[in-house]
């Protein structure tokens, strides 16, 4: 087979992938070029976005931690398309974002396994915190406790139900009311909430996690994104 038709079978692949797969393995191949290839890669790159003034614009409100903060005042399918289209450019060393980031983070991942709502959504958020660089091995081991409900959620084959429409509230302080919830399942407000003992662990990291998770930034990697969960080995 031609090169030309090795490279065009895998970008069919890549177009048929969601953009949180596409960019867990595109870093994959990343993993394995020499410096020579990045830094050729990086040139191209920066050239490319040079211009690319709306992506400048978008990392600096995804690097405000003030901006960041205020999400917390919008609705829960709101909340969820900011976390996605802005955390992969959040800055390594901005712990004040970061910090915000993973307060916001939480409390989606736990209202995703408390309603199964955002299912696919957390998947793509879990993967995209796991392998970011401003990560450190304590936001993972705290990322992993997550990691391991929605895994159970998941085995327990549960289906997503429908997600509510979105309806854009400025200084709304909720994420929907109880109608929203099935029953026994926590209510409004969930800003002021952690997330209730009934089978769900709080957010706090933990000593006892997965391997994996420990080698994120060596040689491995659990990825949450697309239908599976998997571990994908990187050299």
């Amino acid at each position: 087979m031609m090169f030309r038709d090795q490279v065009g079978i895998l970008a069919g692949w890549f177009k048929g992938w969601n953009e949180c797969e596409q960019t867990v393995a595109l870093l994959s191949l990343l993993k394995r070029v020499t410096r020579t290839q990045a830094r050729f890669l990086q040139l191209c790159l920066e050239h490319s976005l040079a211009d690319c003034n709306d992506i400048h614009l978008l990392e600096s409100e995804a690097n405000s931690a003030a901006i960041v903060s205020q999400w917390q005042q919008e609705s829960k399918e709101k909340v969820v398309s900011l976390l996605l289209s802005h955390l992969p450019l959040l800055q390594p060393g901005n712990t004040e974002a970061k910090s915000e980031y993973m307060r916001l983070l939480q409390k989606v991942l736990a209202y995703s396994i408390e309603s199964n709502a955002f299912i696919e959504e957390s998947r793509q958020l879990l993967s995209y915190a796991l392998i970011h660089p401003a990560t450190t091995l304590e936001d993972r081991n705290a990322l992993a406790l997550w990691l391991s409900h929605l895994e159970e959620r998941l085995a327990s084959g549960f289906r997503t139900r429908p997600e509510p429409s979105y309806h854009s509230r400025q200084g709304s302080d909720e994420w929907g009311g109880t109608a929203e919830l099935g029953p026994g399942e926590a209510g409004p407000g969930w800003q002021d909430k952690p997330p209730r003992e009934n089978g769900h662990v709080p957010f706090h990291p933990s000593t006892s996690v997965p391997p994996a998770i420990n080698s994120i930034g060596s040689n491995a990697n659990t990825v949450f994104c697309g239908h599976n969960i998997f571990v994908c080995m990187w050299c």
